[in-house]
């Protein structure tokens, strides 16, 4: 989140130096402060797309070891009359996938 805030923050700030720059250039500035805006917006689309893409990816990557957590709490109380430990969880989830839960 906090990269979001900062490249909004950037943004917000290149906005309002394209604002000012012009009268301080009495107006010669114009074409170097659209510039100057385009060249800032163009480059943190591609961040700002790549960070969304991360912050889905991890929510599905959780979404799945909780499924899977159920799924297992489900049948190991069907078979033993009891709820796992979240250490039993953990040893299972190792033997099974090979990596431990995120």
């Amino acid at each position: 989140m906090k990269r979001t805030h900062a490249l909004a923050a950037a943004a917000a700030l290149a906005l309002g130096i394209s604002v000012a720059a012009p009268a301080l250039a009495n107006g010669g500035g114009s074409t170097n402060t659209i510039l100057l805006v385009t060249a800032v917006t163009a480059g943190s689309i591609p961040l700002v797309v790549n960070y969304n893409h991360k912050v889905r990816e991890k929510r599905l990557q959780e979404q799945e070891v909780t499924r899977r957590q159920d799924a297992y709490r489900d049948w190991f109380y069907h078979k033993y009359g009891y709820y796992p430990t979240y250490e039993q969880f953990r040893q299972w989830y190792v033997q099974t996938y090979g990596t431990n839960p995120p």
